[in-house]
């Protein structure tokens, strides 16, 4: 039987561990009332201080995470995203933002194996197919890709970002029919993307359709003459022709076939930004 005093010891501890738990909790609280005002530096003080009260918090954790990630602090958000998965391996937030952290930090291998645990626990989530399909393009498994892509496209019909991005990889795999039907698909939406004109034109010099691309080429210069010039200059230069500019604007309908021709033969990335 246990004594009286055994009895009152075991009562004050579990008293004093509720009280720290109950303390903690109101730390959370007042972070999340920071971080939901996007005041995230204000949030990290209140959720270390709801950590210092409880280390077994994983939301408190996961939020200062969320919250470093928020200001770019990546790597110490990894560590505390790491931690809040250590104390409730199920939270698919935390996989999640760990994966979009490194992805920023260029980790790509890491970044999908934390999508790819994402998509276990919420195979719902259509960004954790995007972002995957990121890495996975980036890490040359284009083919993946592709399917990753397909798959946000399914969830989410009107992601054009994942549309432009899978033109991207149609066109490394020299699927230049299925890239120009995205990149169209693109356009249809936004009508004054340049990029996806320029993309286009592209896939069609590839096809030999010289009339389409330079309307392309055409449509892409009365959006924006100096970006386009921009673009064909940085080509030259990525060519290593011997030649830094490449000529005025007038100039550039013909050295289209040439500069397309060359680019597409994967020496020139496409732009995957809008």
């Amino acid at each position: 039987m246990r004594s009286k005093k055994n009895l009152f010891l075991f009562f004050f501890i579990w008293f004093s561990s509720l009280a720290y738990s109950q303390k903690a909790d109101e730390y959370f609280n007042f972070g999340q009332d920071k971080f939901k005002a996007k005041e995230y530096k204000a949030a990290i003080v209140y959720y270390t201080k709801a950590i210092e009260a409880n280390n077994k918090h994983a939301l408190a954790f996961y939020y200062r995470g969320l919250s470093k990630a928020n200001i770019e602090e990546f790597e110490h958000a990894t560590e505390d995203l790491t931690q809040a998965l250590t104390i409730d391996p199920k939270l698919e937030g935390a996989y999640y933002v760990r994966g979009l952290s490194e992805l920023a930090m260029q980790d790509d291998e890491k970044a999908m194996e934390d999508f790819s645990a994402t998509i276990k626990l919420a195979p719902s989530l259509a960004g954790a197919y995007f972002y995957r399909a990121l890495c996975k393009g980036n890490l040359l498994d284009t083919k993946s890709a592709i399917d990753d892509y397909t798959e946000t496209i399914r969830m989410e019909p009107k992601n054009m970002e994942a549309y432009y991005n899978r033109a991207y990889q149609f066109a490394v795999l020299q699927n230049y029919r299925a890239a120009i039907a995205d990149y169209s698909k693109v356009l249809d939406s936004s009508p004054g993307q340049v990029s996806a004109y320029l993309n286009r034109s592209l896939c069609k010099a590839k096809l030999n359709d010289t009339t389409g691309a330079s309307s392309d080429l055409k449509r892409a210069l009365e959006l924006n003459k100096n970006g386009v010039s921009a673009y064909y200059n940085n080509v030259a230069l990525n060519l290593n022709a011997g030649q830094k500019n490449v000529g005025s604007i007038d100039k550039l309908e013909s050295t289209m076939e040439q500069v397309h021709a060359i680019a597409l033969e994967g020496i020139i990335k496409f732009s995957t930004k809008k």
